[in-house]
Parts: C-alpha cells; structure tokens; sequence
C-alpha cells in the first residue's frame, strides 16, 4: 500500500513515498533543479536539458526506494505545456522547450501581423498561447527547427515516465495532452484533422491513453503509469471530496478550482480542464497571484533602502508586524487594492490600481492588509463565474501553496471571503501526492480516481 510520487517542476524537483494505509508521506526529498532554464540563441528561449533532468530524477528515486524498496507503483507529474522531441528510440533530440519558452509570441511578419501561437490559433480553430507545445512546435517548423529525426514529442514528464519504464513510445493522458494544446474533450484525443491544417504532422503527436495507464516497469520491476498535469495532480491531492470543495492554492501564481461533472459552455474567465477519471476542473487563474504581495514588498524594500542607505534583510517581518498593529475595519475602511497587475487571461492589458484612498486608512499597515484583501477578492470573484455555469453549492474550502501557509492573515480573509473554513492538508507536495494516488489508482489499490480524496487527510487552518 506504498506508491511513489515525483514532480518535475520548473525549478525544483520532488519525490515522496505515500502510505495510502496510513495517509501520510513515509519519505520525501526536494531539490534545486539541476538544469534551470536556459537560452541558447533567442533572449525569449527558455530551455532546460532533459538528460540531466532524467539523471537526477534517477538519483532521487533511488533515495527513495533506499528507504523503502517494495514500491507498488510510481506516479508522475511536473511542468505542463512544454514538449522534447524524440527520436525512433525514445532519446530526447535537443533541449526541452519549457511553458517559458516565449517564440511562439514572435510576430510571424512586420507590425501588425499575427504571432504564430494566433497564427496557429486562427488555423486550427484552438486556441493556444505561446509556451504550449503546439505553438513552440508551429514556430519551429516555420523557422525550420524541428529535428530532422524527429519521430515524436511529449511532455518533460511523460518523458521522464518513458525513461524509468524503459519505453521508446511516449503515451500521455488527457490532462497533459490539453496542455500541449489542439486536445478535443468530445473525442478524447488531438484533434489531428484540425492540427493538420497549420502543416503539422499528425504522426508526432503522442498516443493519448486513459489516465493511471501503466507504460512499464523499471529494471527493478515497479510499474510505471502516465504522468498527470501539475494542476489536476495538485487538486487530487489536496482535495478529499472534488464534488463538494474549492481548492484556492496562492503561492507565486494563484489559482480557484473546482471539479464540475461537465461544462458545455466554458465561461471565457475561466480554463476547462480535463480531470482523471472523467468530469472537468473549472479553474479562475489570477495572474499576479503572490506575485502581488511581492511587488510590496519591493515597494517597502526599496523605500528603507532610499532611506537608510543599507538594503534591508528581512521585509516580509516587518509587514508581519503591520498587518498585527494594525485592526482591519478601522482606519484601513474604504481602503481597496485591485491586484490585476499583469492583466488577465480575457484581458492582457488590464491593470491594478488602489482605490478608496482617505486621510485616515492611507498606512504602511492599511495598505498591506487591502493587498491581501485584493489577492483573495480576485480569485472568490470566480466563484460567482462558478455559480452562473449552475455548479452546486461547496461545502469545503481547501488551501495549498506557501503563501496561505506562512501567513494566517491571508487565511483568515480567504475564510471571510468565502464564508468557510479554511483546510491547509497535511503535506506542502500536493502535485508529489496525486502523482503517487495516480500510480495506486492505476495499479488497482485504489478502485477509482473518484476515491482517491478518501486517502487524504486535511487539517484546519
């Protein structure tokens, strides 16, 4: 009742051992990346190295298994959106083109023309932003960059899974396919007839198989199943009932999740999502997210800078300090910060602005409570985007991320906002966990992906 978990993200990499028994991690290890993204010939490259990935992926696993040989299974996850072109034998051809990756956001022509990601939007008729897999792979065959031994591309983390269970075929699930791009939920696969129009090759694309699909088996035996998308895996992790919860996770970004059993019309504010085991997650991202609270922290940071000529070491303290001297719905009334400072998804070119502004509420600890305010305030506005799309009434509200973790402030506006209590789980690895109730999902040890949330435990905020 063991299973493995591991979580290639962008800048550090996860794994753990989960006791399904006893609902709790046995072992877990984190690590600074080993290759951080990189650019070769384009300042908007972002690149990483997926052999040194696998390398240290190999290394971490058999830490793991040092502590706990009899594996049931291994589940992955990691960084979406990206892909590794591969050749006839499974090797990777070149780097990994990260979600970073900015080339598909180049114009393909003079000002005013399309870049490639709407170019290959407006060809196929899905939508794809630059980063996505797609998009990078239009951008290269345009500039002629495809490898010319390309077979196939996938994912850094269905690649990752192909190396473990010695495969040369990569095999993705839906949640990952959706994040390549041109992925059809009414027919649960690429819309290959469609790609076909931007001159792509329908033959690259990976196989798209049921999530939990074991793909082989390590030289030591374990079975290895399909990796998961990062947001999917979070959620099932986090979330004990998907039907009756909001996961909000605020940590760099942010984000409001909820699982709904379908959804005809996607709201524009909103992602569809496909979920293992079927249903959607609706997702509301605001894209500033913990970045917000960061930008005041710079303000503060270079402020005493001025000031004192010497660089603070420690602001986020003394804003700790603020937000406790300072009684919200006193002097601080009326005071309010929109913290749509990068936009959003329907509207790149919205910004922020603080608002409500009286001689009274204008503080160092007023203004750090309304940032605070705002970032919960944007991502319960997609609640009522929920409520219009007829999803049913939630009950629980699950918390992940570091920032609703090291601040009960921000927990405490969260559970005002919402009208619920707030439960922080157990464990900070969520995408690590639901990458490992995956593999039990897959390997039979636990019936249904539906089931999974009865293998958690969720504590108060």
């Amino acid at each position: 009742m063991i299973t493995a978990g591991l979580d290639i993200g962008t800048t550090s990499i996860s794994g753990l051992l989960y006791d399904l028994e006893k609902r709790t991690i046995l072992h877990s290890l984190t690590e600074a990346h080993a290759s951080l993204p990189f650019s070769l010939n384009q300042e908007c490259e972002r690149l990483q190295d997926p052999e040194l990935i696998v390398k240290q992926v190999e290394h971490l696993l058999e830490r793991l298994l040092a502590h706990q040989p009899e594996v049931a299974g291994i589940g992955l996850t990691g960084q979406m959106h990206g892909i590794v072109y591969l050749d006839k034998s499974g090797r990777a051809l070149g780097p990994l083109y990260t979600w970073q990756d900015g080339r598909a956001g180049q114009l393909t022509g003079g000002t005013g023309s399309p870049t490639y990601a709407q170019q290959f939007s407006d060809l196929t008729g899905y939508t794809v932003a630059p980063g996505y897999g797609l998009a990078t792979h239009y951008f290269n065959i345009c500039r002629q960059l495809v490898p010319e031994d390309a077979v196939s591309f996938c994912t850094i983390a269905d690649y990752i899974a192909m190396r473990l269970a010695n495969c040369d075929v990569p095999r993705i699930d839906a949640t990952q396919a959706a994040g390549i791009g041109g992925f059809s939920p009414r027919i649960g696969d690429f819309d290959r007839t469609e790609i076909s129009l931007a001159g792509i090759d329908p033959s690259l694309l990976p196989q798209v198989v049921p999530s939990g699909t074991a793909i082989g088996s390590t030289s030591q035996g374990i079975p290895v199943y399909t990796a998961l998308g990062d947001n999917q895996a979070s959620f099932l992790g986090s979330v004990p009932q998907p039907g009756e919860s909001l996961l909000l996770n605020i940590g760099t970004g942010s984000q409001l999740s909820a699982w709904v059993p379908e959804c005809d019309n996607p709201p524009s504010a909103m992602e569809v999502r496909p979920f293992p085991g079927g249903g959607v997650l609706m997702v509301g991202a605001a894209l500033s997210g913990g970045k917000s609270y960061a930008l005041l922290e710079g303000f503060f940071r270079q402020l005493i800078t001025a000031y004192t000529g010497e660089a603070p070491t420690d602001i986020y303290s003394l804003m700790s300090r603020l937000l406790s001297e300072e009684v919200p719905g006193s002097g601080s009334t009326g005071l309010t910060v929109n913290t749509q400072f990068l936009g959003t998804r329907t509207d790149p070119g919205k910004r922020g602005s603080v608002e409500g502004i009286t001689l009274e509420n204008f503080t160092p600890g007023g203004l750090v409570h309304a940032f605070l305010r705002g970032m919960v305030d944007e991502l319960h506005g997609f609640l009522a985007v929920l409520e219009q799309q007829g999803a049913g009434t939630f009950s629980r509200l699950i918390g992940s991320g570091n920032a609703l973790r090291t601040n009960p402030v921000l927990c405490a506006k969260a559970e005002a906002a919402f009208g619920l209590p707030l439960e922080l789980g157990e464990h900070a690895e969520e995408a690590a966990v639901g990458a490992a109730l995956c593999a039990a999902v897959g390997g039979g040890e636990i019936p249904s992906f539906s089931e999974a949330g009865a293998y958690l435990r969720a504590e108060s905020s």
